[in-house]
């Protein structure tokens, strides 16, 4: 069994490292230091995780008269020990309390961790979604410009049948029978309302294509879009219909073009 002084001692490194011994107990305390090595790396281990809470989350503010109430608990331990000396029985209730408080530090030290470990994984996770949709972006313009620059591609234009402003450019590759709408300084469609392109046959009733809008600048990319295989085409069109489509133009003609023009 270690000497009792050197227990008692141990039992002051806690209240020592909190600043809880009064002046002549710690100058008292701090000439044993250089003689128990021992004791001297607890003192040095409570000061650390005394220090974490400094670095810890800020959490609610401590009750008002918390010093008051720790001071009077700290009195009557002492009241009843009923002896001037300390023993290490006496210094149970500070090691209790420098135990709770070590606790409360690296509580709240491991919940700054995982606070700042979620926030970050949320950021990762964010930039990983954002980068994901530039690629996917990138994809789809290279993509776009692939199929533009294809030597079977023959390109169209549809122009304004009221006005020369709004234009689009239709690039129809025969060999796969797809095509490309590029539409710009196209006004909103109405409330409701969408643009519609139509392939014109050389006899028979437009062909409904797909619906789109444009963007706030005017401008409208649409791709892979089917051409009418197996129908001698002579022209396209883009007509103002209802949101969802029509199956036959609504309306006069906005903009319109003869396929295969350049």
């Amino acid at each position: 069994m270690s000497d009792p002084r050197d227990d008692d001692l141990q039992a002051l490194a806690a209240a020592y490292a909190l600043g809880a011994l009064d002046p002549e107990e710690a100058k008292a305390f701090e000439a044993q230091l250089a003689r128990h090595p021992e004791v001297a790396r607890e003192v040095a281990e409570y000061r650390e995780v005394s220090a974490l809470l400094a670095f810890a989350a800020p959490g609610p503010a401590p009750a008002a008269d918390l010093g008051r109430r720790v001071a009077e608990r700290i009195a009557r331990e002492r009241a009843a020990a009923h002896r001037p000396a300390r023993t290490r029985p006496g210094w149970i209730p500070w090691l209790a309390l420098a135990a709770g408080l070590a606790a409360l530090a690296l509580g709240l030290v491991q919940g700054d961790l995982r606070r700042r470990l979620g926030e970050r994984e949320r950021l990762i996770a964010a930039l990983r979604d954002s980068l994901a949709r530039r690629e996917a972006r990138l994809a789809e313009r290279e993509a776009t410009l692939d199929a533009l620059l294809e030597p079977d591609v023959v390109l169209s234009r549809l122009t304004s049948t009221t006005t020369s402003e709004p234009g689009v450019q239709l690039f129809w590759n025969r060999r796969s029978n797809r095509a490309i709408v590029h539409a710009f300084n196209l006004p909103p469609a109405g409330a409701g309302r969408a643009y519609q392109l139509w392939f014109i046959p050389k006899a028979g009733k437009p062909i409904p294509s797909v619906v789109f809008n444009p963007e706030p600048s005017g401008h409208a990319l649409v791709a892979q879009i089917e051409v009418p295989a197996g129908v001698p085409l002579t022209a396209a069109a883009v007509t103002e219909e209802p949101a969802g489509g029509s199956p036959q133009p609504t309306t006069t003609p906005i903009l319109v073009g003869p396929l295969g023009a350049s």
